[in-house]
């Protein structure tokens, strides 16, 4: 973070706060007790599971487990920075908001980033308005119309039109003071330099185009999309990369869907602008695309911060299949649920709504097959397995994604749907599997390449602070530890005292949850706002905290709570198997915790040394 605002500030303007009066402005609440209940507004729900503690100023859901404090309610609930969080709190209770002096640099950087923001706001309202009002746009309304696309969604998505001229957008920026220099460094302008007399001219990037106009989560606009009305090419034209906007970072129709998205519980993923529009007119408040790009990790990790399924709804041709086998890898390797919906009879969802109801398009939803059961059936249909080697291959071609599967439950039901499908025993396919599983750990983790390819201080480095976070499943550690940590936890919020115990009796690298190894290390009873990594990991471990204050405990006898936990954490370590070990170490490095692996490693070494296997 650029600006760090004083721990004691935050404190301040927590403490002063009144989370209630706050979260009743989004929440209808009650008192049942000390505390205040109500309809989660992060799900859909019909009996109240949100509680607020006024005591504590904290919330939590006991349906979708979110929960944090009256600042990570305002970044989920209204999509707000940290700063931007409280300082709306700040202003609310009337204290004055601590302001950095920036920079030469930074106050450069800022100004053009606003310039950036102004810029683009202009644009699309002259897109609009040529779309809307203006003579020149009424081709590109009648193309919209004759898709059956209605005024209010063309408000939504801030569709336009941009006439085919030269000039258009330049003499209309000019107005408000841009230079045409300005509009070249941002996308929205194209210079040319004649290579005969060096004289430098300009014109519009988009002439003759409707404009897809896309939009951050706060609604601004910050690029756009072009297509033609005709067959001239390229069909399609988007604004290029900018200090200020990246593709990979973005999603379309991602300002109204993150809502959607909580509601139902899970993202619809589309391929086109088109298909976006056409689905969420139709009533589906929950789909987006990826930007006319193959859909990356940081847009998985988009999605998957409102909800933990994405289901596919690519094209069915040929590349729209190879697309959807990309990102279905990518959203497993995040730790995604994937499904995919499957329209045979047409080419994309945008047509299917030409022939058939919304109503029909929810029902296929509802059927939507699992991403492994997608690649199997395109694996069979074009190369059908005919020997006993082929459905090897096959079994080894899936075995990856299932391997990605946290759940040991649904792997099993992936291999009993291969068992049957290709004819063999469920233990055949297990073992097939398991080997592969075990090579793929030898070839990846030789120890002594790893060792020499790790930096050892990252031992001394924080493994949170500045790397983007990745949260583990919790089904990936034992419950039993899980709980541990969560009651070291509170003993220790409520007793400070009690951390030289555990680190008396702990190592320090003991924990499973990274959240809950940063809050040991860096909150203390009075200063559970610390504020010291990225937003998305502030949510999160302000939910962890929630959790842990949420959890009903005896803490009458405190200290021999303590070493129970401490107990059941040492039993369970010592009772881990070098295999456990190594899928600790792998589970680690995917999540960036190369620290954590790495000392996950060396124990592995001192284990074989003394001849464990």
């Amino acid at each position: 973070m650029d600006y760090r605002i004083p721990e004691d500030f935050i404190e301040e303007v927590r403490r002063q706060a009144d989370i209630v009066e706050i979260i009743s402005e989004h929440v209808v609440l009650k008192r049942t007790g000390k505390n205040f209940q109500g309809l989660c507004p992060f799900h859909s729900e019909k009996t109240p599971s949100f509680n607020v503690n006024p005591e504590r100023q904290m919330f939590y859901c006991f349906g979708c487990q979110i929960g944090g404090n009256i600042f990570s309610f305002l970044m989920k609930k209204q999509n707000m920075t940290f700063l931007e969080a409280v300082r709306a709190v700040a202003e609310r209770t009337g204290i004055p908001f601590p302001e950095k002096e920036l920079s030469p640099q930074e106050r450069e950087h800022e100004q053009k980033r606003n310039r950036f923001k102004d810029i683009h706001e202009w644009a699309a309202r002259y897109f609009s308005d040529v779309l809307l009002n203006r003579p020149e746009g009424r081709r590109g309304l009648e193309y919209l119309q004759g898709r059956n696309i209605d005024l209010e969604t063309i408000k939504v998505f801030r569709l336009g039109y941009a006439p085919d001229k030269w000039d258009g957008l330049l003499k209309e920026m000019a107005t408000k003071g841009v230079a045409a220099e300005e509009l070249v460094e941002f996308g929205l302008a194209i210079q040319k330099v004649n290579q005969k007399d060096g004289v430098v001219s300009f014109y519009d990037r988009f002439r003759g185009r409707i404009i897809y106009t896309i939009l951050d989560i706060r609604s601004s606009p910050i690029a756009f999309g072009g297509r033609v009305l005709d067959d001239s090419l390229p069909k399609y034209l988007n604004s290029p990369e900018t200090s200020f906007f990246h593709k990979g970072g973005n999603l379309y129709g991602i300002h109204f869907a993150h809502r959607g998205i909580r509601e139902v519980g899970y993202s619809l993923l589309l391929e086109g602008y088109m298909d976006t529009i056409a689905v969420r007119q139709a009533g589906f408040s929950n789909v987006v695309a990826s930007l006319g790009t193959a859909l990356t990790k940081k847009q998985a990790r988009i999605l998957k911060r409102y909800a933990k399924k994405v289901i596919i709804g690519y094209d069915s041709d040929s590349a729209g299949i190879e697309a959807t086998l990309r990102a279905g890898e990518i959203l497993l390797e995040e730790g995604l649920k994937v499904e995919v919906l499957t329209l045979e009879d047409v080419k994309d969802p945008d047509e299917f709504l030409k022939k058939h109801s919304s109503e029909e398009l929810r029902k296929r939803l509802e059927n939507a097959i699992t991403f492994i059961e997608f690649k199997y059936k395109n694996l069979v249909q074009n190369n059908p397995p005919r020997t006993i080697p082929d459905k090897a291959e096959l079994i080894r071609g899936l075995a990856p994604d299932i391997l990605k599967t946290p759940s040991p439950a649904e792997r099993e039901g992936y291999e009993r749907y291969l068992s049957l499908e290709l004819g063999l025993t469920l233990e055949a396919v297990q073992r097939e599997i398991s080997i592969l599983d075990k090579h793929s750990r030898k070839n990846k983790y030789n120890q002594q390449n790893f060792l020499k390819k790790q930096d050892i201080s990252v031992k001394k480095r924080n493994t949170i602070e500045g790397t983007e976070f990745d949260y583990p499943l919790d089904s990936f550690v034992p419950l039993g530890v899980f709980r541990a940590e969560q009651i070291i936890l509170r003993l220790v919020l409520e007793n400070p005292l009690l951390k030289a115990k555990v680190r008396e009796n702990l190592e320090d690298n003991f924990w499973r949850i990274k959240e809950h190894q940063y809050i040991f290390q860096n909150y203390s009873e009075k200063n559970y706002n610390y504020y010291d990594t990225d937003d998305f990991a502030y949510e999160e471990i302000q939910k962890r905290l929630a959790q842990i204050y949420e959890l009903d405990i005896d803490t009458s006898k405190a200290e021999m709570l303590l070493m129970d936990c401490i107990s059941s954490i040492q039993n369970t370590k010592n009772k881990e198997n070098i295999e456990d070990l190594q899928a600790r170490m792998i589970k680690l490095e995917k999540l960036g915790d190369m620290a954590g692996a790495l000392a996950v490693l060396q124990e592995i070494g001192e284990r074989l040394k003394r001849g464990e296997k």
